[in-house]
């Protein structure tokens, strides 16, 4: 029998997911290109607008969660901008380039304080919930 992972491992993961699609948006272009327009919204929309990151519960700290928030505002104003973009047209409008730095400096953010376990639940990363409990 599989076992049903934990709200806290949900959130570990939806940790992961996003800081690996923040990877595709400091990529600029050629993050685009890689994932296409419909990704490069989709895939960030469908991990950050959760209730546990709007309601600060989830695995994120305040600051990263302020910084996945700043850029989700920069996708929301570049879709409002023009929501029928192409791939070409979303590069030439230079969005890409505007949300780069941003998505840099969030996965900077992310790794300063690590990466969590997918596996484990941990209260920080590195620092499983049993090994807490020890303390």
């Amino acid at each position: 029998m599989i076992e049903e992972p934990s709200e806290r491992l949900i959130e570990q993961r939806v940790r992961s997911r996003i800081y690996e699609i923040l990877e595709i948006l400091a990529d600029c272009d050629a993050g685009v290109d890689l994932v296409g327009i419909r990704g490069y919204f989709d895939l960030f929309e469908d991990y950050v607008h959760r209730p546990s990151i709007e309601a600060g519960t989830s695995a994120l700290s305040k600051d990263e969660r302020v910084i996945v928030l700043e850029i989700a505002e920069f996708l929301e104003a570049a879709c409002e901008t023009n929501p029928d973009f192409t791939k070409a047209e979303f590069i030439e409008s230079d969005w890409p380039g505007k949300i780069a730095p941003t998505a840099r400096e969030a996965l900077a953010l992310f790794l300063r304080r690590g990466l969590f376990s997918e596996k484990v639940e941990e209260v920080e990363p590195g620092l499983p919930v049993s090994m807490a409990a020890a303390r």
